[in-house]
């Protein structure tokens, strides 16, 4: 997850798509509705598509084996900063599983 995030926030996001398994699935929860992408071209396109000089600060993490956990401070220029609870399931060197939301 170390080198997700190193990749992300030095804005290759392509790379950082790259780590994504072919069937990762996403939910992101926004007010009282969740979204669920499916397959890292839905996945990995909500990271390509994202504003420029986006950041993602992992805090508070928690690595439990194949479950990453943290506290995410989000960054984007020209937007207030967010805080978002969020979880990364990894199997064999893969991202899985992302699920985002708020605090």
């Amino acid at each position: 997850m170390e080198v997700f995030f190193e990749k992300l926030n030095a804005g290759d996001r392509e790379g950082a798509v790259a780590l994504m398994d072919d069937r990762a699935e996403m939910r992101v929860h926004v007010g009282d509705s969740v979204q669920t992408l499916r397959g890292v071209e839905r996945v990995g396109g909500w990271f390509l598509r994202s504003d420029r000089g986006l950041q993602m600060i992992p805090g508070g993490v928690r690595d439990m084996g194949n479950t990453y956990e943290a506290d995410l401070l989000v960054l984007r220029p020209g937007a207030p900063s967010q805080h978002l609870d969020a979880s990364f399931r990894v199997e064999a060197g893969r991202i899985t599983s992302i699920n985002l939301s708020p605090r």
